[in-house]
């Protein structure tokens, strides 16, 4: 073989791999905007509050460079509720809204910072929790 053909070939193995590895990067970003794959909740655990002063429910939640939240539900009574929501080191910037709620909703916080909110539930039931950057990216919150 001589070296024009061998040149042809290398050109053209590396145009594939790249193709390909375009190809993987597109598709592996487009699947990991979600939860945890299937229905987009996150993985993570059960919340329930600390007690704060005169009966506030605090919760301590963070949203993660995997694009979940660090808890699938945050569990309270009805009542006074404070999310203190923080952004994990090195992730893209999340916030933290409930849509049946609107006084529950923070700006977009960047990797490293946070911001709490404290709103009122009287309702039992289930409300939606969602990153708007991210809207894959859900959990829960459970009212007894």
């Amino acid at each position: 073989m001589d070296r024009t053909g061998w040149t042809r070939r290398t050109t053209r193995l590396g145009r594939l791999t790249v193709a390909l590895g375009l190809a993987l990067g597109l598709f592996l970003g487009a699947a990991g905007c979600g939860g945890s794959g299937k229905d987009g909740t996150s993985t993570g655990p059960s919340l329930t509050p600390t007690e704060g002063a005169g009966g506030l429910q605090i919760f301590a939640v963070t949203g993660l460079p995997n694009l979940h939240f660090s808890a699938m539900e945050l569990v309270a009574r009805p009542g006074r509720i404070r999310v203190d929501f923080s952004v994990a080191p090195q992730s893209p910037p999340h916030n933290f809204v409930i849509p049946r709620i609107p006084e529950a909703h923070t700006r977009i916080v960047s990797a490293g910072e946070s911001q709490s909110i404290t709103f009122s539930v009287t309702e039992p039931g289930s409300y939606p929790v969602v990153c708007t950057l991210h809207p894959n990216m859900t959990a829960t919150l459970k009212i007894l």
